[in-house]
Formats: C-alpha cells, sequence, structure tokens
C-alpha cells in the first residue's frame, strides 16, 4: 500500500505541488481538522471547533477536472456498446468499457471529476488564536490545522504493480452511448479483469487534496529565546499574551505560519491523538 501511496503521489506531484495528498482515498478531510505530526507520523486529532477556534470558510468553487496517465506511458483503448473488438476478453458486445494497458511499473491513471475547492477566508485570526494558545501551552509544535481542500464528485485511481499490467473497465451505460473519455472511469467505472494491478480505487465524493498549516519553526525558535519556554499557568492575567506576538499574527500570517511538506508516509486515522484543550 505504501509502494502504491508513493507511485500515486507522484503522478500528482508535478501538478499539484505541495498539496497534501489523502490516501486513502476513502479518508475525508475538512477544512478546520486538525492533525498531529509526531516525526513524519501524522494521525487525526479533533478540530479547531473542538479547540473553540472560530474560521470563515469560502463557499465551495469550481476547480475543473484532473486527468494524469503516466506521461503517455499508458495505452488506452476504449469500447463503445455494441461494438466487437478482439483486445477485450472480460466484455461482451453490449458493454461499453476502456482497456488500459500500463507500458512500465511505476505507473498509474487518476481521473477527479467534479473537482470544487474551499478554504479559510483570511488566516489571521487563525494565527492569533494559534499564537495564544502556544503561549498558554494548549498547542504544541506538532500541530497542523487543515486551512482549504478539494474535493471530487468522483474518482478512479489505477496503480499497476509491474509492467505489462493491464485492466479492463465496464462503464455505466449512462456513459456508454457516446464519445469517451478517461474522465468516464471516474465514479462510474466497474474492473471487469485485470492482470499485475497493483491498486484500484474507484468511487464517488472524495476529498483528495488539502493544505495544512503550521506554528513557523523559526517563529517558535525566536519565541523561545525571547520568552523562555512554555510555563504552566502562562497566558492568565499575570503574564497575558505579548502584544508583540499578536502584532506579528495580525500584520503577517506568514510570520507565524508555515506550510510545511507531506511527511513519505500519509495520514492515517487509525488512531487519534487526545485533544490539547
Amino acid at each position: 500500500m505504501v509502494q502504491a501511496f508513493a507511485v500515486y503521489r507522484d503522478a500528482l506531484r508535478e501538478a499539484w505541488g505541495d498539496w497534501w495528498l489523502t490516501w486513502p482515498l476513502i479518508q475525508s478531510v475538512a477544512v478546520g481538522d486538525v492533525l498531529h505530526d509526531a516525526r513524519g507520523a501524522v494521525r487525526a486529532a479533533g478540530t479547531l471547533g473542538d479547540r473553540r477556534i472560530a474560521f470563515t470558510q469560502t463557499a465551495p468553487a469550481a476547480r475543473g477536472a484532473f486527468v494524469h496517465d503516466a506521461g503517455g506511458g499508458i495505452d488506452v483503448r476504449f469500447k463503445v456498446s455494441g461494438a466487437t473488438d478482439p483486445l477485450f476478453s472480460a466484455l461482451v458486445d453490449a458493454d461499453a468499457g476502456v482497456l488500459l494497458r500500463f507500458a512500465r511499473e511505476r505507473a498509474a491513471l487518476v481521473a477527479y471529476r467534479g473537482m470544487t475547492g474551499s478554504g479559510m477566508a483570511d488566516t489571521r485570526d487563525l494565527a492569533a488564536s494559534l499564537v495564544r494558545r502556544y503561549w498558554e501551552g494548549r498547542w504544541d509544535a506538532g500541530l497542523l490545522a487543515v486551512t482549504e481542500v478539494v474535493r471530487a464528485e468522483a474518482a478512479a485511481v489505477l496503480v499497476a504493480a509491474s509492467a505489462g499490467a493491464a485492466v479492463e473497465l465496464r462503464l455505466a451505460t449512462s456513459v456508454g452511448a457516446g464519445p469517451l473519455s478517461l474522465l468516464d472511469l471516474a465514479g462510474s467505472a466497474r474492473v471487469a479483469g485485470s492482470r499485475h494491478l497493483g491498486f484500484q480505487w474507484i468511487g464517488e465524493a472524495v476529498t483528495p487534496l488539502f493544505r495544512v498549516v503550521r506554528l513557523r519553526s523559526t517563529w517558535l525558535g525566536g519565541v523561545r529565546e525571547e520568552f523562555g519556554p512554555v510555563q504552566p499557568g502562562r497566558g492568565l492575567d499575570a503574564e497575558p499574551v505579548p502584544p508583540v506576538l499578536l502584532e506579528q499574527a495580525g500584520d503577517d500570517p506568514r510570520a507565524v505560519l508555515e506550510s510545511p511538506p507531506q511527511p513519505v508516509e500519509p495520514l492515517t486515522a487509525a488512531e487519534s491523538v487526545e485533544d490539547v484543550s
């Protein structure tokens, strides 16, 4: 599974850069989720709402569609309903479908249809809230906040286990009557037969991409150098948050927050860390 994720990650890297990838794809990620990164092992850790941190989220905006075919390393052959094609062995004449043949070992077909994106309207309030909570000892350096997500109405991800892998997919009747495209695989295709296929996932309503922020490591270092480590009781009337720290968050959230690269291991929801409230 980790190898399949690595191939999938490489397939999306050029188009989506530093976006984090949800894996497995059935896992849900939402704006305002909190994650905990412990030396590269990322786990769910509640939400900003659990910590009484409010934020405003933008309305979903269209992001189009996305198709990746391993840089042309996949041979694609479509079959319309009612046609006969000797290259297809698992589909009958009445079926509409697609035959994919992978020329390389590390090859993937990725298709997302009906993509939309939404996120935090402004991160200034978030930066100020995290500054306060860090000062009070209720937010640590390993916590991450999800600030933006991309959703897809439907998706298809197929990864080859070796060179020469092949798969036949049967398409739903509703998409089999007209011209076919790889986007038709997203959500509506079903595997009819395959060989040397390493991973397959076809389904609907996924959140494949998201962005996170954390307190900037250089900012944390400066706070520790100037004010010392977090102490119990700090943040009460006797020792409120220094105004200069809140001013930094308000003037430029990027001085306080950073977007870290995704660890090699994907996010896992097997366990969740306790809320640090």
